[in-house]
């Protein structure tokens, strides 16, 4: 079956292969700064529904977060993310509701959510991408 296998080749391995030299002067250094794994891997997303948009008027904002992820965890996440400290960190077990599908039961899964509260005068963008 390696007729279907792609072959995924990095720019700079093509110049290698090619006989250039990849000149690391000419290029420009980078301006999108490096977050944690950790971070990126513990507030999943925003939670964006009508009680979180209007908590966002009020400071306040909803996200998905792991399911091991503590206060401690998200707070430091935040920061990493949004360059902002937040003054206070509540976490929330949501449970998850029963689904029928035909003749069968099932369930929908357990999640985590966190409402991290700015202090007064801050603001962050995160309905954007929504």
């Amino acid at each position: 079956m390696a007729i279907f296998k792609k072959k995924i080749i990095d720019v700079d391995a093509k110049a290698v292969e090619k006989g250039t030299k990849n000149e690391s002067k000419k290029a420009s250094p980078r301006t999108a700064k490096s977050v944690s794994v950790l971070a990126l891997r513990t507030i999943l997303a925003p939670l964006a529904t009508e009680k979180s948009a209007l908590l966002a008027s009020r400071g306040v904002y909803a996200f998905l977060v792991a399911k091991d992820a503590n206060r401690i965890a998200v707070r430091q996440a935040f920061r990493e993310l949004y360059n902002v400290t937040p003054v206070k960190v509540n976490v929330a077990n949501v449970r998850g509701t029963a689904r029928r599908f035909g003749r069968s039961i099932g369930r929908t899964s357990d999640t985590k959510k966190a409402f991290v509260t700015l202090p007064k005068g801050t603001h962050i963008d995160v309905f954007s991408a929504v």
